[in-house]
């Protein structure tokens, strides 16, 4: 058997924030321009009403997945999920998700790895499908950023969104179609350079040393995709779609100049949405699907970098 994306979901809020809206209503000194220059982003959605927690949108994101599969939520096996922007400190949110939809058979539990939640996450599910511990499992990234934001932080506060992504991973016979491989790596000496404080601290907004991050984002990400795709025994020519995670329209061309792809294969969605962390890369591989850029035999790479600082690849035939 082996693990295949049978569906995705995603939730995005209705408010759209333009740059120059959310600059006047922010009281930033900073405006489209100079956002979009730096970074590709020209607006992002938020959530507006606060009653609404990130476990709703998280979701809501996974009943659309489950809706679009055609299967009941009694069928779902395990969740796994990541935020950057939890509404507690702990339960996990996958147990506050699998809760809301009452598939109370399935385990649940949370990867933290912020921006960087994809990679392990899709790997991990895959290795249980693939192993027989599961059939289906859901894999759900959840973000209300602006709610961690600091608003006087115009380099940073400006380049997050608010929205979530589920993918469902489902056991198949077909070997030739879903996971290929990954390849995952860390460096816990650069906690410093992107990290958010424990909830309720005096100090508990996103912190990004923007440089620091970029630097290394723009290296990494082209070798951890390079190392993904030998060590299953292919090449960067093999690449049909590259979807990495949308943190930066710059780092995104960059990466995919060094890898030498062309830009019709390399995904690109942050000047809409801004950097939605855990859920960027479900959200951008929902839109490729709905645009028909997936066609059955292509391969799909997903690389992502968070805080940890950790970052990784994984690899789907579509």
């Amino acid at each position: 058997m082996n693990a295949a994306i049978k569906s995705i979901g995603v939730y995005l809020p209705e408010f759209i924030a333009k740059n120059d809206d959310l600059a006047k209503a922010k009281g930033l000194d900073t405006n489209d321009e100079w956002i979009r220059s730096r970074s590709g982003i020209a607006e992002r959605r938020m959530v507006q009403d606060s009653s609404i927690l990130t476990a709703d949108i998280g979701y809501f994101a996974a009943k659309n997945a489950i809706e679009k599969a055609g299967i009941s939520t009694n069928e779902i096996d395990g969740i796994i999920a990541g935020t950057m922007s939890p509404d507690k400190q702990f339960p996990a949110l996958a147990c506050c998700i699998q809760a809301k939809l009452g598939c109370g058979r399935a385990f649940a539990f949370d990867i933290t790895a912020a921006c960087g939640f994809i990679p392990p996450a899709l790997n991990t599910a895959a290795l249980m499908i693939r192993s027989g511990q599961a059939k289906n499992i859901l894999v759900i990234g959840a973000e209300i950023c602006s709610r961690i934001m600091d608003w006087s932080d115009r380099g940073t506060c400006v380049l997050f969104g608010d929205g979530s992504g589920a993918i469902l991973l489902s056991a198949i016979e077909d070997e030739s179609r879903g996971f290929v491989g990954s390849a995952l790596a860390a460096d816990g000496s650069l906690t410093s350079i992107l990290y958010l404080n424990t909830l309720g601290a005096q100090d508990s907004f996103l912190r990004m040393e923007g440089t620091s991050v970029y630097k290394l984002a723009v290296t990494e990400l082209a070798n951890i995709t390079k190392k993904a795709l030998e060590k299953a025994g292919l090449s960067v020519n093999d690449i049909d779609l590259f979807i990495p995670h949308q943190a930066n329209v710059r780092i995104i061309q960059s990466v995919g100049k060094t890898l030498g792809l062309s830009q019709d294969k390399v995904m690109v969605n942050v000047d809409r949405y801004g950097n939605t962390s855990s859920a960027s890369i479900p959200i951008a591989l929902y839109e490729a699907e709905q645009q028909g850029r997936l066609k059955p035999g292509m391969l799909v790479a997903m690389p992502a970098i968070g805080g940890g600082m950790n970052w990784g690849c994984v690899l789907f035939r579509w």
